[in-house]
């Protein structure tokens, strides 16, 4: 009995044995026949962007230029930023206490030194002399702002202008001589000194002197010179101006140069000036009349030194001169008012009238 059950054991374990050596040997041949699996992707190791770092820096210099009219002041400011980086903002300071004013400046970010220009806007006027100034500087990149800023005490100095006019006149027939007129402006504190204007036209040299007035407006003064090494003559010349005033114990100074016209000499002069043109007048209610006109112009004086007298109603009202080209007058109520404005050269030579007329007869009202 032993031995039979012994014999269907070992039967059964044979049985077992082909079966698994079957399935092997099938596996196999399947296995065979298939490419081979690509070895996994390997998963990327995370890497971490480091956040954007830069560096700014602007440097205020130790001085700036104020403007003759003292409601602005100018200074360079010097910035360094990173490539990469874009500006977002430069705002500029320049207080004593309470007092004073502010600006903006802007820059590209190269890496290098790059000078900004700032002017400053004070509507009570700056004064020359010393100031706290400050400049505050950001920069951004990849959502990041990056922001510095410094002070320092910075000197006010003199700013001067100069403006030669576009026509001058010949003195005298001969050609021996020309006036010109030049305009100049400097800040309140400053002192003037010796300036002159130089008039060239081929070998001809004429200059003159004069000393400007520095009270923060314009002063316009008519020069005479005498020619030397030629003659003048009308047509085109070049006009050069050296404006120079003086401030705690230094010299500043204002140029300029320009081409010029020279026109004939008043002397026999028979010619008038033309008609003051688009005379124009708005009227308010009460009869106060804005005047504005085109400028003249003439063979002989400069369309800055002309004459404009306004006549109301026949009257004579008032004298224009100095380049100017508007008035104020205040019609007559109860008529209708006419307004004339003529030109009047150098000779004393009259345009024909300009005329506007002003309806003040409905009462006490104009229009």
């Amino acid at each position: 009995m032993r031995s039979r059950i012994n014999s269907r054991g070992l039967r059964l374990y044979v049985l077992m044995l082909v079966a698994m050596a079957l399935i092997i040997g099938t596996t196999a041949t399947v296995d065979a026949k298939r490419p081979p699996k690509p070895p996994p992707t390997p998963t990327p190791t995370p890497t971490t962007q480091p956040p954007p770092s830069g560096s700014i820096t602007v440097a205020i210099p130790p001085t700036g230029t104020l403007e003759p009219s003292g409601e602005y002041a100018n200074v360079d400011v010097t910035v360094t930023c990173p490539v990469g980086w874009t500006w977002h903002h430069g705002y500029f300071y320049v207080l004593h206490g309470s007092l004073g004013g502010s600006g903006t400046f802007t820059a590209t970010c190269t890496g290098t030194p790059q000078v900004a220009h700032s002017r400053v806007a004070n509507g009570n006027r700056f004064t020359l002399g010393d100031w706290t100034a400050t400049a505050y500087v950001g920069i951004v990149r990849n959502g990041q702002q990056v922001t510095t800023s410094s002070t320092r005490t910075i000197s006010l100095q003199p700013g001067v202008t100069a403006r030669i006019a576009d026509q001058g006149q010949l003195t005298g027939t001969s050609g021996g001589g020309a006036r010109i007129a030049v305009a100049t402006a400097c800040p309140i504190g400053a002192t003037g000194q010796q300036s002159s204007v130089t008039v060239t036209q081929g070998t001809a040299t004429g200059q003159a002197f004069f000393t400007p007035v520095c009270d923060r407006f314009s002063h316009t003064v008519v020069l005479s010179m005498t020619v030397t090494g030629g003659t003048f003559h009308t047509g085109s010349a070049a006009g050069a101006a050296s404006v120079s005033v003086g401030w705690n114990g230094g010299s500043f100074s204002g140029t300029d140069n320009r081409a010029v016209t020279i026109l004939e000499s008043s002397t026999g002069d028979t010619t008038p000036p033309t008609t003051p043109a688009g005379l124009n007048a708005n009227v308010f209610g009460d009869g106060e009349t804005w005047l504005t006109w085109g400028a003249s112009s003439d063979n002989a004086t400069p369309t800055g030194l002309i004459v404009y007298e306004v006549f109301l109603n026949g009257r004579f009202d008032q004298s224009i001169s100095g380049g100017y080209t508007q008035a104020i007058l205040y019609a007559d109520l109860g008529v209708v008012n006419t307004i004339d404005v003529i030109a009047v050269d150098g000779a004393g030579n009259r345009s024909a009238p300009a005329s506007v007329t002003v309806n003040c007869s409905a009462g006490f009202s104009c229009q």
